[in-house]
């Protein structure tokens, strides 16, 4: 098989992911030296992939060879496993790969375990001074649990994967704070249950921190609100690990930017692009643009609070424009046209029009639904 059958063959591999012990055990035999690695964990409902950014950003400008693993990816698989800002190589990461295949194969791994896996050899093998990893999902079972951390974050707590996690949010936040380990710093920026959080930190024998950062002798004017949020947390967390040099933020804060977060593919008219994919995203995306004129492009997938997400959408003096696009966990497009009036258009008629668009535009909803977008940004921006 070519590097992109096997990536195809393994994203087949979903499902629920083995018990953290077994993951553990794996690490053990077959990679004893990850427990060498100094890691940061990054978990939350939002802002995990930005959060890693920073904190991946703030320690390469002090001179530090960081490794990052995030998840999902918007154009290619390789971009999940980085180091020093780069994708792995696919020559590397098919060596990787070939070496564990058979293992895998053997053990059942899922997708999520074999990138985790595949990363942790790749950073050992690297000689990454510090390593951030975002949690999948939720947290307490999320295999990237099994590993040994420095420090535990906490973006944020909001109502999303429910079937998994929970239908309330202190039963959420409980799952996302099953990530702190015994006397290991953690932090959380958002205080939504706190007083559950907290009892999970003590339960695991750590204290809880709210992240806290004064901004005002910063000029963060040109950051959404939400990514204020993050660079809170992450700078937090790098002064309690005496890893911060203030000397560097500014630099660090005007370079910032995050594939899918706030991403400008145009400037005249303005194409904006956004993976706010759930409610709390939707409202994080709202908070940081107030209002919107113009046209709005959506799509969700089924699992997620469409109707909440279309009615806030529907507040600003926009034209909303539902979008089909290749993915099974797609939502009822046509019953959200039928109950909302909105307009449903194919993937390939929007790119059509956002070639022409003469007026503002803004692009939002699932990732999946982003990395697509991101796949045809050369001809949107020309």
């Amino acid at each position: 098989m070519v590097i992109q059958d096997k990536i195809k063959y393994i994203e087949a591999k979903r499902g629920r992911n083995h018990p953290l012990f077994m993951f553990r055990n794996w690490l053990d035999e077959k990679v004893p030296s990850h427990r060498e690695l100094k890691l940061i964990q990054v978990g939350g409902t939002n802002g995990k992939g930005s959060t890693c950014q920073w904190l991946n950003l703030f320690l390469r400008k002090e001179g530090f060879r960081t490794g990052m693993f995030t998840s999902p990816h918007l154009v290619s698989h390789l971009e999940r496993i980085q180091v020093d800002g780069s994708w792995i190589e696919a020559s590397e990461w098919e060596r990787i790969y070939d070496r564990y295949a058979d293992f895998f194969e053997e053990e059942q791994l899922t997708m999520f375990e074999i990138d985790l896996f595949m990363a942790i050899v790749y950073f050992v093998e690297q000689k990454v001074d510090y390593g951030i990893i975002e949690v999948g999902m939720g947290g307490r079972l999320d295999a990237t649990t099994a590993l040994d951390y420095i420090a535990t974050l906490i973006t944020n707590v909001g109502m999303d994967h429910t079937e998994y996690l929970g239908t309330t949010l202190s039963q959420i936040a409980k799952e996302k704070a099953g990530i702190f380990k015994e006397s290991t710093l953690a932090i959380a920026y958002d205080t939504t249950c706190f007083s559950v959080m907290e009892e999970e930190a003590f339960r695991k024998r750590t204290s809880l921190l709210v992240a806290d950062y004064d901004l005002s002798n910063l000029d963060t004017s040109a950051l959404p609100a939400y990514q204020r949020e993050n660079l809170v947390l992450a700078l937090s967390c790098l002064r309690q690990l005496k890893l911060l040099k203030p000397y560097s933020i500014q630099s660090v804060i005007d370079s910032f930017s995050w594939l899918g977060r706030c991403t400008v593919l145009r400037k005249d008219p303005l194409v904006l692009l956004d993976g706010a994919h759930n409610m709390p995203g939707i409202e994080a995306l709202i908070r940081s643009l107030s209002s919107f004129e113009g046209v709005i492009y959506f799509s969700v997938l089924k699992e997620k609070e469409s109707d909440k997400m279309i009615k806030r959408i529907l507040k600003w003096n926009s034209n909303v424009v539902l979008v089909r696009f290749e993915e099974e966990r797609l939502a009822d497009l046509d019953v959200l046209h039928a109950h909302y009036r909105i307009p449903t258009i194919d993937f390939e008629d929007m790119i059509d029009r956002l070639k022409g668009a003469k007026t503002s535009t803004l692009i939002c909803g699932s990732l999946y639904f982003v990395g697509e977008v991101l796949a045809h940004r050369d001809e949107i921006g020309s």
